[in-house]
């Protein structure tokens, strides 16, 4: 498939699959139709490689980090640096989702705080570790 269908299937932007393959992400064959400038060619392995990608930025990973995770994998090499660096996504996750609940704790506060007509002493905002930085 030609990169616009490619993009369509992805639920992506061309502009998107191009960035990615300027980054390394993504390589498709190249057709032999286009002349000095060959067809790109996409697969299905293409876009689950795709769906890989968003997955990783979904999850926080940088395009480098990801596109190292990539290459070690292609390489059959990198189960323990995946480990690694997902385990150290894990962490970092787990210690944002802390901050979140802390914050929304002290919205719930704050809402029940002003909805009761502002009597008292307002409720002091969580001190998270984000804030501490």
């Amino acid at each position: 498939m030609w990169i616009a269908e490619f993009a369509r299937r992805a639920g992506v932007k061309q502009t998107t699959v191009r960035h990615y393959l300027r980054e390394g992400l993504l390589s498709p064959r190249t057709g032999p139709a286009g002349g000095s400038r060959p067809y790109l060619e996409f697969t299905e392995r293409d876009l689950r490689l795709l769906s890989a990608i968003q997955a990783g930025q979904a999850l926080g990973l940088s395009l480098d980090e990801i596109k190292q995770l990539i290459g070690e994998r292609r390489s059959g090499s990198g189960h323990a640096r995946m480990l690694k660096t997902l385990t150290a996504q894990r962490d970092k996750l787990r210690g944002k989702a802390v901050e979140m609940q802390a914050m929304l704790a002290f919205l719930e506060r704050k809402i029940a705080w002003l909805e009761t007509g502002a009597k008292g002493p307002p409720p002091s905002p969580a001190v998270t570790h984000a804030a501490k930085r």
